[in-house]
């Protein structure tokens, strides 16, 4: 079996409203959903998602597969999530135990990862991976997979990325087989005094598209003040690419605790802007 960097292409709907609310009003969202090698964690504790990867290719069918789904959630409240797998033809092919998440603030961020050990494929196609919060689609991506001699053909490749994950962490490296790997991955901010200041990066994860493109990042206070904002950063993207960008951050003084946003700017128009919260230890 060998994996290797491909486009996402969005032939299904990748972004769908399904979310949960709890009696604030506050909706639970799913803002990331990649497929890695393997994911780990670090001495502190810390995630690390470890290759990134859109395409498996295999000699023969049937074909069996190890891998792991990092799923990233924002909200308020209880609800229930799961992952699962879906053919071509709709059938479910692997399914992940439904996993119970409780907020204990609102806008905390969570994280779940599903281990998919011994799938088996039993033929070429584009397979479904779908994100489920209280039994609905909250997003989905593709999964290719292809036969060692035959690729899967595109078609109708969108002009622009789409943004499957952007978090805070402390690194972005590349492994030997290229694909990248996102270590350090963290959910908020502590700190027993404040103000304090942090370094740390932001890393996003873009698939599909066919061009040239250009992203940058704002980081907000609770009070609406911009304390961040990164240069333009060109990236290509192209049939066959699925690209980590990520801005790193120096020397950030957090003079207190509350809600931050991390908004996410491809091409001057804003793509995702989600709150970070800062915590006193």
């Amino acid at each position: 079996m060998k994996r290797v960097l491909i486009l996402l292409i969005l032939v299904f709907q990748l972004f769908l409203s399904a979310s949960g609310v709890n009696a604030n009003g506050v909706e639970t969202i799913n803002v990331g959903l990649v497929v890695a090698e393997d994911i780990t964690s670090n001495e502190d504790g810390l995630i690390i998602i470890d290759g990134l990867f859109s395409i498996s290719t295999f000699e023969k069918f049937p074909a069996v597969d190890d891998f792991k789904i990092y799923t990233r959630w924002i909200g308020s409240g209880k609800q229930v999530i799961k992952v699962q797998i879906l053919d071509e033809e709709d059938n479910i092919v692997m399914d992940s135990d439904s996993v119970a998440l409780e907020f204990d603030k609102d806008y905390s961020t969570y994280y779940q990862y599903f281990d998919f050990n011994n799938i088996v494929f039993t033929k070429p196609g584009i397979y479904r991976i779908q994100a489920l919060i209280d039994n609905k689609v909250a997003r989905e991506i593709p999964l290719f997979i292809e036969a060692s001699e035959e690729e899967l053909e595109f078609e109708n490749v969108p002009k622009l990325p789409a943004l499957i994950l952007s978090c805070p962490a402390d690194s972005v490296t590349e492994k030997e087989n290229n694909l990248q790997v996102i270590s350090g991955v963290f959910e908020y901010f502590t700190s027993k005094r404040f103000p304090f200041a942090y370094d740390f990066i932001i890393a996003n994860v873009w698939h599909s598209g066919d061009g040239e493109y250009s992203q940058y990042i704002e980081l907000i206070d609770p009070d609406g003040k911009i304390i961040y904002s990164s240069k333009p950063q060109s990236f290509a993207q192209g049939p066959k690419t699925v690209n980590v960008i990520y801005d790193k951050l120096e020397d950030i003084i957090f003079f207190k605790a509350g809600t931050y946003r991390v908004r996410v700017y491809l091409d001057d128009k804003v793509v995702s802007d989600y709150p970070v919260l800062v915590v006193p230890r």
